[in-house]
């Protein structure tokens, strides 16, 4: 028979079981990305209690592109982060072990929100038109490059005549505005916040695919060998946040702003990205070609051998 003073004891660690259990369940978690709208779920993620409902202690760390959040997650420096396929496709041509672990962004054509844009008083409009100038986009080995790249090519322009520089989206207006580049490929939420005198002049995601993703998922094959389980988690969170997401403009609005440090009202009105439930080759596939064709990825990859199911 239990004295009184064990009978308070054991009574003591019942109530205190569901803490310890729930501090145990809670998972450190390092997650990179940029503050664009077709990389913006983890910001959604993390704002809307999405990431603590499923036992992460979540940190969201912002990159100026998506290869500097790559070279951080190559370093240890976080844990998952978003990216493109074409940063993904390099860096496992380069022995890096990143694997794809979920969809992002997508682009369809109803729902674009990256532009090929140009001063409205430039002679610059039609692919040809850029030959001998400068066309900024935010990361040179990219989804966007390659994008822009096919536009160009498809729509007659010779690209040995084209020159290509690497510039944040942010920076991108006023160097149009100075002249310093004569067209730029700009995401949301910056290309709602171009000044008047810049318009769009093309849509070059169109030239990859109707539809594929421009972001995903990704981590190292280290991490995820080691949190097998945490990973299944993270990818019912991250599509937990993508039909949320889809269904809220409003809300994620808000949550944009935070981050991208814009204004309420810009965000509501701009140009917004719709999101994966899951992650499929086809999806993928036409990214690597186009990238293989426009010398973005060194070695044709076959996008099954980049996907872990989690």
């Amino acid at each position: 028979m239990l004295t009184r003073a064990q009978a308070l004891m054991l009574l003591g660690a019942s109530t205190a079981s569901p803490a310890i259990a729930l501090a145990q369940a809670t998972t450190p978690i390092k997650i990179g990305s940029v503050a664009a709208d077709s990389y913006a779920e983890p910001f959604y993620a993390l704002d809307a209690d999405f990431f603590r409902r499923a036992g992460f202690d979540a940190q969201v760390l912002p990159f100026p592109s998506s290869g500097a959040a790559a070279a951080a997650c190559a370093g240890g420096a976080i844990d998952v982060a978003l990216t493109d396929i074409a940063v993904i496709a390099n860096a496992v041509n380069r022995g890096l072990a990143f694997t794809a672990i979920a969809g992002g962004g997508l682009y369809a054509p109803n729902s674009w929100t990256t532009a090929l844009c140009a001063l409205k008083s430039s002679p610059y409009k039609k692919a040809k038109d850029f030959e001998g100038r400068t066309i900024a986009v935010v990361t040179l080995v990219s989804v966007s490059s390659v994008a822009v790249k096919a536009w160009l090519t498809k729509n007659g322009a010779d690209l040995n005549k084209v020159r290509f520089v690497e510039m944040p989206f942010p920076e991108m207006g006023p160097a149009l505005q100075r002249g310093s580049v004569q067209a730029a490929f700009v995401a949301e939420p910056s290309l709602s916040q171009l000044p008047a005198e810049i318009e769009v002049i093309a849509d070059p995601y169109s030239a990859i695919a109707k539809t594929f993703l421009i972001s995903v998922w990704f981590t190292t094959r280290d991490w995820l060998g080691k949190n097998p389980e945490a990973a299944k988690r993270l990818v019912q969170a991250v599509y937990e946040t993508a039909r949320w997401a889809n269904a809220n403009r409003d809300k994620t609005a808000a949550i944009l702003a935070k981050y991208s440090k814009l204004p309420l009202e810009r965000v509501q009105h701009m140009r917004r990205a719709e999101y994966a439930t899951s992650l499929t080759t086809s999806l993928l596939q036409p990214v690597l070609d186009a990238g293989y064709t426009y010398k973005a990825i060194q070695r044709q990859v076959d996008a099954a051998a980049l996907i872990t199911r989690v």
